[in-house]
Formats: C-alpha cells, structure tokens, sequence
C-alpha cells in the first residue's frame, strides 16, 4: 500500500521539494526505528548514515525508497500509527515543507510533534495528565 509518494505533491514545483514531506517523515521513522526488518537490511547503509546526519531526510527518501513511502518500508507500528496520523502529518505540513530546505534544522523543527503524536499514539491515545508530572510521578504531592 502506498502512504505517500512524488506523485502526490505536483504543486511543489520539482522532484526535490516534493521528497521533502515523505522524507522528514521518513527520516523520524528512522529516528524511532519504526522501519521493517526487511527494509533496514536492504538499506542499512544509507538507514546509517541518517541516523549519523550525513544524508538528509529528502536524499534518503529519493535514494532508498525511491520517493515512495509504502507499508513495506515501515515496520507494523509504523504502518498503524501511519493510518492513523499520516493525513494530519501531511495536512501540517505541507504549506511549510515546500519552501523549506532539505536540512536537518527542518528535520528539527517538525520531529518534536510528530514525536509527541507518536506517544500519544503508542500509550493508547491518552493524554500526558493535566498536571504535565509522568504517571509514575502521580503519588508525590
């Protein structure tokens, strides 16, 4: 199944800067290491040198995954918290990302919401508590 591809952002004007929306979120699914086995053995080359900032999250997109982003690429959280978040991720994103550089301050700028979604994600859908302490900070007063 294809997440997200080239074809899809047309209006970004060339293949560069539409590799940049599938790319930062290909670059934070490296980051969390929500890729399949399949994929990393492939690509454990290129994967490293994301992980190291050699390549940037756009390059690593066209050059591996050849500006595609599918459920074979993604391990199966990966893929749930895909159908579930994708569409929001992309929705956000969009307006910025096509003016944007292919840099790891992009790349910053964005990992943190996606980071915090995934959590929320991960934990069941729940919300860090009102009080902004950890679940396991609950009994001190």
């Amino acid at each position: 199944m294809i997440i997200d591809d080239l074809d899809g952002h047309a209006e970004a004007g060339s293949i560069d800067r539409a590799a940049l929306v599938p790319g930062m979120y290909l670059g934070w699914c490296v980051s969390l290491q929500l890729l399949s086995a399949p994929f990393e053995a492939a690509h454990g080359r290129e994967i490293l040198r994301m992980r190291y900032r050699e390549l940037t999250p756009a390059a690593f997109s066209l050059k591996p995954a050849h500006g595609r982003l599918t459920d074979d690429v993604l391990s199966q959280q990966g893929c749930r918290f895909a159908e579930q978040h994708y569409a929001d991720y992309r929705a956000s994103v969009v307006p910025k990302l096509y003016d944007a550089k292919d840099d790891w301050d992009t790349y910053d700028s964005i990992a943190p919401a996606l980071t915090k979604a995934y959590y929320a994600f991960a934990e069941g859908g729940h919300q860090p508590a009102q009080s902004g302490r950890h679940w396991w900070q609950k009994w001190r007063s």
